[in-house]
């Protein structure tokens, strides 16, 4: 809690600092949110399995920040709140955004994401622990903070509302534990939903 706590303050930091060198918006975001959680398993470097987790529809809610640093190209942070089943996540994206044509825009970036529960997983892990014998605290074991990379589109409907499409996907392995080299946990989201600046 206290990295979120950091990089959030950082991210602030950052955008009230250029926020001086061109226009600024703060707003509200929320929508549907679908949770991918994928379990890949290997020997000698060859897919042997892929499990299908967690694929659960939920919420995300938050606030997002506007900047524009030209006509046709804006920096959009956010921080958001995400639950689907038992997956539930706090994410830090900051997502670069290319006006197309007037009101129509591509988005792409990073995103960090922070775990704040993932009992869905940890249940699927549970049964490929027992069935390898290594016994491991799953807690132990399963990184809190992943890496994502996200792309999608927007629309503004009216000045200071936009609907927007997000997909996003883990580059970081979330599993950290005896047979990491043949054992890889990563998320996908799926976002749809709108943002309201003030």
């Amino acid at each position: 809690m206290k990295k979120l706590l950091l990089v959030a303050l950082l991210s602030i930091s950052t955008t009230m600092a250029l926020q001086a060198q061109g226009s600024f918006k703060f707003g509200v975001t929320g929508g549907l949110l679908n949770s991918n959680g994928d379990i890949d398993i290997s020997v000698l470097g060859i897919d042997i399995a892929n499990i299908d987790a967690v694929n659960k529809t939920g919420f995300y809610i938050g606030a997002v920040a506007d900047l524009g640093v030209s006509e046709s190209f804006h920096i959009q942070p956010e921080l958001t709140y995400g639950s689907a089943g038992d997956l539930a996540y706090f994410y830090l994206p900051v997502m670069a955004k290319y006006y197309i044509i007037p009101k129509l825009y591509a988005m792409a970036g990073p995103q960090l994401s922070f775990s704040s529960n993932l009992d869905d997983i940890k249940d699927t892990i549970q049964d490929i622990d027992d069935i390898t014998g290594a016994n491991t605290n799953l807690d132990d074991v399963l990184r809190t903070v992943g890496i994502d990379l996200g792309f999608g589109a927007g629309f503004d409907i009216l000045d200071n509302l936009s609907a927007q499409a997000r997909y996003s996907f883990e580059l970081t392995n979330r599993y950290t534990g005896p047979i990491s080299n043949s054992l890889t946990i990563r998320a996908s989201t799926f976002n749809l939903g709108v943002a309201y600046f003030f």
